[in-house]
């Protein structure tokens, strides 16, 4: 199968290549030349993109997909999701499967207040409501928790050690005012087939994180975890491969933090814990059978490392001059 990844030069593309590249035809793409997953597919197989937000990406990919003759299109950044899921019957014309979740399931994970209204009763959740002005103004027992509505990742979070620390944050709704949760964090992958049925559920540990990357990890079979990460998934209408994160409570208990509705960098683990997520994707995509209940896992420990690749610089000098 000839799959064309997006986000080169991140972590899950590059888990993605590792996982697939011995059986399919990788090709990868990236804004940026300096992309590493670029040069670790050949010459012909590489591809410089705008950014997720350019309204010239759509295009450039649909005639990417064209002439290369890819099947399946598989975007890693989360600003490319949306785009292209509102357009997928562009591709799926073309012979091009999108393996990533429906439009509303973007919307709602993009949000975090509509994920969290949307899972309410259904998952533990932690206690959380639009900083206002009003909302600042009651806040009267601390630590807190402040995080941007929109967004991915932990930029704009900061935890609130008292009502002066709610300066200069907007009070405008577009911020969350929540729950500190004091507890270790779990990311738990999944796999959800076409019909909505989970299949895999892995919750991870991130032991050591160094400048946003977790470099030690492990994986723990934690019942009470599984279960909210699957009624998550199947409540939000995942399809594919997500990443649903969950801290502990100081009261013990579970509660959702967010849902990352695409492959996740560490991928590499959960595959060596016994569930190949890309290999499952891609068996999807080929029309094969998946399970029908939640696939077994082993518990696994990783450190991760730099690693390097070598070419010539000249790849990378033809690579510029296509832009």
């Amino acid at each position: 199968m000839r799959i064309l990844i997006t986000g080169a030069g991140g972590a899950a593309a590059i888990s993605v290549w590792k996982s697939l590249g011995a059986e399919h035809e990788i090709h990868m793409a990236d804004m940026d030349p300096l992309a590493a997953g670029l040069y670790l597919v050949p010459v012909d197989r590489r591809l410089l993109i705008p950014r997720g937000d350019d309204p010239t990406l759509i295009p450039i990919l649909r005639e990417a997909c064209k002439t290369r003759r890819i099947e399946a299109l598989l975007p890693t950044v989360d600003a490319e999701l949306a785009p292209l899921a509102a357009v997928r019957e562009q591709f799926e014309s073309i012979g091009v499967q999108l393996p990533i979740s429906p439009v509303e399931c973007l919307r709602i994970c993009r949000d975090k207040l509509l994920l969290l209204e949307k899972v309410k009763g259904i998952v533990p959740i932690p206690d959380n409501q639009p900083l206002t002005q009003a909302a600042a103004d009651r806040a009267d027992s601390f630590p807190l928790l402040v995080k941007p509505r929109s967004g991915a990742g932990s930029r704009g979070v900061a935890k609130i050690a008292s009502r002066e620390d709610l300066e200069g944050v907007p009070k405008d709704g577009s911020f969350l005012l929540q729950e500190f949760l004091p507890g270790e964090e779990y990311s738990v992958d999944v796999y959800v087939r076409r019909d909505g049925r989970v299949v895999g559920a892995v919750p991870r540990e991130r032991m050591k994180v160094d400048s946003g990357i977790a470099v030690a990890s492990r994986t723990i079979n934690l019942p009470e975890v599984i279960e909210s990460a699957v009624k998550t998934a199947e409540a939000i209408g995942i399809r594919g491969t997500a990443n649903v994160q969950f801290k502990r409570a100081a009261d013990g208990v579970f509660k959702l933090l967010e849902v990352n509705p695409r492959f996740p960098g560490t991928l590499p683990l959960t595959g060596a814990a016994g569930i190949d997520m890309p290999k499952l994707m891609a068996d999807e995509l080929a029309g094969k059978s998946l399970p029908d209940g939640l696939m077994p896992f082993k518990e696994l420990m990783v450190v991760r490392y730099w690693t390097e690749h070598y070419f010539d610089a000249r790849e990378w000098e033809a690579l510029c001059r296509r832009q």
